[in-house]
Order: structure tokens, then C-alpha cells, then sequence
């Protein structure tokens, strides 16, 4: 039995995996920052602010999207998990023409 969610492309297997690995990277880069040369320095910044950024960016997305009525949905409690930011680029997000729900 595999876990896809009706019009998913990816397993949620796929996405606990990857999101697991991309934090996994990010608290390494984190933590070894003191010893870090200026690429990784500035590797691990961008990293960071592309994690802590990224999750407003897509409720915004999704509430000018929808431009309708304003309801919380299930799956945007990814908000609060570092990196959930990309399930929702490529599995709502590339939705085009459909409804996201």
C-alpha cells in the first residue's frame, strides 16, 4: 500500500525522507558553524534564511491564491516543520488549474 494522497506525485514516505535529510543537513551546518570557512558560513546563512522564510511565503501563496474565503487547512501545520515549505512548491503549487484542496 503505498501513501499518496489523491493528485500527489510523491509517496509520504518520499516527503518524511527528504524533509528529515534537509534537517538533518541544516542542524549539522548549524553546528559546525564555528569552525565554518566563509563559503560555509555563508552557505549555512542562506540556508537558514531560506528555512525561516520560506514557510511564510507559502501561506501567503496559498491565501492570495485562493483570494476566496480564508480556512486553515489540514496540511498547513508543515508551517511549523523546518523545510515543510516543500511539499507544498511541489505537490500544491504545481497544481496549476486545479483546485489545491
Amino acid at each position: 500500500m503505498t501513501l499518496k494522497h489523491k493528485g500527489s506525485v510523491h509517496s509520504l514516505k518520499f516527503w518524511v525522507a527528504v524533509i528529515a535529510a534537509l534537517n538533518v543537513l541544516h542542524l549539522w551546518l548549524f553546528l559546525h558553524l564555528p569552525n565554518a570557512g566563509a563559503v560555509q558560513f555563508w552557505m549555512t546563512i542562506t540556508i537558514h534564511s531560506i528555512a525561516c522564510i520560506a514557510p511564510f511565503w507559502m501561506l501567503a501563496d496559498w491565501f492570495v491564491k485562493r483570494g476566496k474565503k480564508l480556512e486553515w487547512q489540514r496540511w498547513m501545520w508543515l508551517f511549523f516543520v523546518p523545510w515543510g515549505f516543500l511539499w507544498y512548491i511541489f505537490e500544491k503549487s504545481s497544481n496549476h488549474g486545479r483546485d489545491p484542496r
